[in-house]
């Protein structure tokens, strides 16, 4: 089960982008470019500069957590171009370089809220089912069984919203305890111990499962 999560990071792209998430790296900057190259109406060129650092550092992360929580390739990479361009607009706002990290998931995490309150919702195993085929899209998820694949992305609809968007943020994004707990208003104990409970469960699930 723990080869299982820690692929689920890897597949959508947070730590080592596959083919599918480097054209989807393209189809993204392609979009953002065509903000960039404005930059000098509205945000100005230092800002720019930023943002493009920010992009080559965090759009793996980002992409992977925006497709995490909506289950849709084509509406990642739009939200993701969205979010970037954002923080074109707005970057100079943010004075202290250490929050800057905290505010872009901010970005994504509102983002990814307007989104899904946009849309007819959609049954948390659909977006599970809707993930599914990275296990063999993903050279890391290839060594998994399918079956224990199909079995995590089930799995992960029984958590509630907050674990499961604790799940994103820690293995897709791998952000830490401590950064995702300066997100989300929350101490680094209280973050540790959400994202405990829900690998339990998830534990739980395989566990019980194996022996019935």
């Amino acid at each position: 089960m723990s080869e299982a999560i820690g692929a689920l990071g890897r597949a959508l792209g947070a730590h080592s982008p596959n083919d599918e998430t480097d054209s989807s790296a393209v189809r993204a900057e392609e979009s953002w470019a065509s903000v960039s190259a404005a930059a000098n109406t509205g945000a100005g060129e230092a800002s720019a500069v930023r943002v493009a650092r920010l992009y080559r550092e965090l759009f793996p992360a980002i992409f992977g957590f925006i497709r995490f929580r909506v289950g849709n390739v084509q509406v990642a990479e739009d939200l993701t171009a969205l979010v970037f361009e954002r923080a074109l607009a707005k970057l100079s706002s943010v004075r202290e370089a250490d929050r800057v990290r905290a505010w872009l998931f901010t970005v994504a995490r509102n983002a990814v809220a307007d989104e899904r309150r946009r849309r007819k919702p959609t049954a948390d195993l659909e977006v599970a089912e809707a993930l599914d085929h990275l296990w063999i899209e993903s050279p890391e998820s290839q060594a998994l069984q399918r079956d224990e694949w199909r079995r995590l992305m089930t799995y992960l609809s029984d958590l509630d919203d907050r674990e499961r968007e604790l799940i994103g943020l820690r293995f897709v994004a791998g952000l830490t305890h401590r950064e995702i707990g300066d997100l989300l208003d929350l101490t680094d104990a209280n973050v540790a111990q959400i994202v405990h409970r829900a690998v339990v469960k998830l534990r739980r699930r395989f566990t019980s499962e194996e022996h019935s």
